[in-house]
């Protein structure tokens, strides 16, 4: 079992010790609700203090210095991070290479690096290649010509096509495909004429795809998913799209064909990016969200069709009053036509008046 003193995760995760002794030996992390003592758990603000009040945990970690200390505590300005990065600490454990099960097949020409572990019922095609202590779980499927860059996970039943090409420390989830056709058709009268789609997808390093995520192959070149992107399950990336670094892509994004996605983009689930258009650099957009049209740099935005996020705010809350606006129309309406009704009876008897 790991341990580490308070001390030693302080100066991990770059915070400030407070409290107690600095050598307590701390063996794990879990929630503020389920830590027992040895452990250590986070607050993310402290306007939850009264959760850190009923905790066990033997220490905590804080953005700020709490108003009454009872426990000892690291502080540091994002607590959420701390929490990753001691929880990937006591999580870690050291790799052991597996080897090569006789139960996989191996084409022809295919380069293996050293210390790798592929598992039964993997399929690596012809004149493919596999950097070092690369792991390829049972059912992965590499096609011709494949690159696998080292220390990368292929998790079960990944499906990764002809030429396409994977980073380093490339994570890549159950049930995703990467490669498969773009979908794109010619119009012939009636009906519609398959375009081969002869490009491929090229994966940066550090890149992290969901379970049962497609991105597909270009029509043309490539297909381009940059250094550092993230994408969560059930993410749609059609082909000859480029996402740049470092882009989140939340669950049920849908993104079409030969758009160009900036770097440190956050789309929200569900959002669904129209074909041929470009999101500038730290776009931020809301979920369920349909982007129709480019994005400039910076912007947030929300709604369908997207627009800028306090605005569709706004207009969010005057769509839940609609119903109410709709009933004073409709009596102002009926309270302007007796108005006219009074008006018109009036000059009529006016008018008769000055005829005796």
């Amino acid at each position: 079992m790991k341990k580490a003193t308070l001390r030693e995760l302080a100066l991990l995760v770059g915070g400030k010790f407070e409290g107690g002794d600095a050598n307590l030996e701390i063996r794990g992390m879990a929630s503020l609700e389920e830590a027992e003592e040895g452990d250590i758990t986070f607050l993310a603000e402290l306007k939850s203090i009264a959760r850190l009040e009923k905790t066990r945990a033997t220490a905590v970690i804080v953005p700020s210095l709490p108003p009454s200390l009872s426990k000892p505590v690291i502080i540091t300005p994002n607590p959420y991070l701390a929490y990753a990065k001691i929880q990937a600490f006591f999580s870690h454990q050291p790799y052991i290479a597996r080897g090569i099960d006789p139960r996989s097949h191996i084409g022809q020409g295919v380069k293996i690096g050293q210390e790798v572990s592929i598992y039964p019922f993997v399929f690596v095609g012809d004149r493919s290649q596999i950097g070092d202590r690369v792991v390829l779980y049972p059912g992965v499927y590499l096609g011709e010509s494949v690159e696998v860059g080292e220390e990368t996970i292929l998790y079960p039943n990944v499906t990764v096509m002809d030429r396409c090409i994977i980073g380093k420390r490339v994570i890549l989830h159950p049930g995703t495909i990467i490669g498969a056709d773009g979908f794109g058709y010619a119009r012939d009268g009636s009906h519609y004429v398959k375009i081969p789609q002869v490009g491929i997808v090229q994966v940066d390093d550090e890149v992290e795809i969901g379970a049962n995520c497609a991105v597909d192959r270009a029509a043309m070149d490539k297909t381009w998913i940059k250094t550092g992107v993230k994408t969560d399950n059930l993410v749609q990336i059609g082909h000859n799209v480029t996402v740049g670094e470092d882009t989140i892509l939340v669950a049920q994004v849908g993104i079409a064909g030969s758009t160009v996605v900036g770097s440190r983009v956050a789309l929200g689930g569900q959002v669904g990016v129209a074909g041929h258009i470009s999101i500038g650099d730290e776009v931020r957009v809301g979920g369920q969200s349909g982007v129709a049209q480019t994005v400039p740099p910076g912007a947030v935005i929300s709604g369908t069709p997207a627009f800028p996020h306090r605005e569709w705010l706004k207009a969010s809350l005057i769509f839940q009053k609609l119903p109410e606006m709709k009933r004073t129309l409709v009596a102002l309406e009926k309270r302007v036509r007796e108005l006219e009704e009074a008006v018109s009876n009036q000059r009529s008897a006016f008018s008769e008046r000055s005829k005796k």
